[in-house]
């Protein structure tokens, strides 16, 4: 077979695609550690430390993260940020634990969410009038919810957001160390943050676990990730004990070396000096417009289209015209991603592109008219996450799932943040958000995974 994983690289890299999405490296050579061959790839043998047990090299590498972002502990994961969430989760919560969730947050927790039979709360992110997707967090909506709901355990919470924004993560952990309540931040998009010694970017997230995934917008490999914790209210003995259950007892030595390297070398501040110079080319755009905002971290990158295009357009003109693939694309808007191994000239190609397209846009420029990819609706769980995906279950066409019980998780990818739970009832109003989407273009995925045919896979039974 000549279509083989290493022949589609090779077309890559001989077609010259710009990389403006995730890692950080960005196939750039000066960020590759030495001996980045087959030659790194090794298993535990002596002198060369277990990530599972880890006490000389590789515990090394977990006390310069802490030391990094001023931690008082660090773990690191080969299995990314999404097999720290699922361990934070199992490592706070049980069967019949309360939960707060963020609803924009990302389908790992949710997993880890149906492994520990915790029962989910959720709660909304601020929205903004005119801006297409959800804000930060209310600090206001989390201190209510937990008064209104006393037998909460933890919180989960994402900041920053894809598209960048950044919720006020000290006064949310206040809120919760006063109640007792453990705060976990997702910040896989905010590895950069909070560096010590940077006064460029802003501070890194408050809370009891912060999981950063460094390799989104630093020089590390994919699949690379920190798990910091502040204070002692973390168990300690049951993160490793979970992480260990979730991770791969076969860690990659590689990804582990590019960590490394990525963490003795952050390049935090050619990253913030390019990411200011780009938007700085970008505020001319006349038709297209940057979006900007006092809480947005600035390595991010979005375009609003302005009911000109739409993003999947925007993009789609980006990768056929110019050899640019961002991060992704939504009905009214795109997301770049700027990262370590970007150059400021691979970046000029990109705001030269932008504008390029921008010159041949007709028409005048109007408000996004998209509601936010992500429903601010009520949402009703009639049973457990475990129970409906166990159930048995048929599927029921879209337009004819009101009143069933999901059977699946439902979501768009990227961001992979879910528009349905398994155990959730499908009511009118999410079945009017998820046509709205699909009419602007949105593509579904399901999980467990199949291919989305325009149906819904419902609970069959009362269960």
């Amino acid at each position: 077979m000549n279509d083989t994983l290493n022949s589609r690289l090779k077309s890559l890299r001989e077609d010259n695609i710009l990389p403006m999405h995730m890692p950080g490296h960005k196939r750039n050579p000066a960020a590759e550690p030495e001996g980045i061959s087959y030659s790194n790839d090794i298993t535990e043998i002596e002198g060369f430390d277990n990530l599972h047990s880890p006490e000389g090299v590789i515990r090394g590498i977990e006390k310069r993260a802490r030391d990094l972002w001023g931690a008082d502990e660090a773990y690191i994961s080969v299995n990314g940020s999404s097999a720290l969430l699922v361990a934070s989760i199992l490592s706070h919560v049980s069967k019949g634990d309360k939960i707060l969730v963020a609803s924009n947050c990302h389908i790992s927790v949710w997993h880890g969410i149906e492994l520990s039979g915790a029962t989910p709360v959720l709660i909304d992110p601020a929205i903004s009038e005119d801006t297409p997707f959800l804000m930060g967090m209310d600090t206001v909506s989390v201190e209510e919810k937990l008064i209104s709901e006393p037998k909460i355990k933890a919180v989960v919470i994402t900041s920053p957001t894809y598209e960048g924004i950044i919720s006020d993560t000290k006064k949310i952990y206040e809120i919760c160390k006063e109640r007792d309540v453990l705060l976990i931040v997702d910040e896989a998009h905010g590895a950069h943050l909070g560096i010590k010694g940077d006064n460029c970017f802003p501070p890194s997230s408050c809370g009891d676990i912060v999981i950063k995934s460094v390799h989104k917008t630093m020089s590390a490999p994919t699949q690379t990730a920190v798990l910091l914790m502040y204070g002692d209210k973390a168990d300690r003995r049951l993160l490793r004990h979970f992480l260990s259950s979730v991770e791969s007892t076969s860690p990659s030595y590689m990804l582990m070396a590019g960590l490394e390297k990525a963490l003795l070398n952050p390049h935090i501040d050619e990253l913030y000096k390019n990411a200011l110079a780009l938007r700085d080319d970008l505020s001319g755009l006349t038709k297209l417009k940057l979006y900007t905002s006092p809480s947005q971290d600035i390595s991010k990158i979005v375009i609003l289209t302005c009911g000109l295009m739409t993003g999947y357009e925007l993009a789609d003109l980006l990768r056929e015209d110019f050899l640019i693939e961002v991060e992704a694309s939504f009905p009214s808007y795109i997301i770049a991603m700027t990262g370590t191994g970007d150059t400021s000239s691979s970046l000029i190609r990109f705001a030269e592109a932008l504008k390029a397209i921008d010159s041949t846009i007709e028409g005048e420029a109007g408000k996004n008219t998209h509601a936010p990819s992500l429903p601010v609706i009520a949402r009703k769980y009639k049973i457990s996450i475990s129970k409906a995906l166990r159930a048995k279950s048929s599927k029921v066409k879209l337009q004819d799932a009101v009143g069933h019980i999901s059977a699946e998780y439902v979501f768009s990818y990227p961001p992979g943040v879910p528009l349905l739970i398994p155990g959730q009832e499908i009511t009118e109003e999410i079945l009017r958000f998820m046509e709205d989407l699909r009419a602007g273009g949105t593509n579904f995925k399901a999980a467990p995974y199949r291919q989305w045919d325009g149906t819904l896979l419902k609970v069959d039974t009362d269960a």
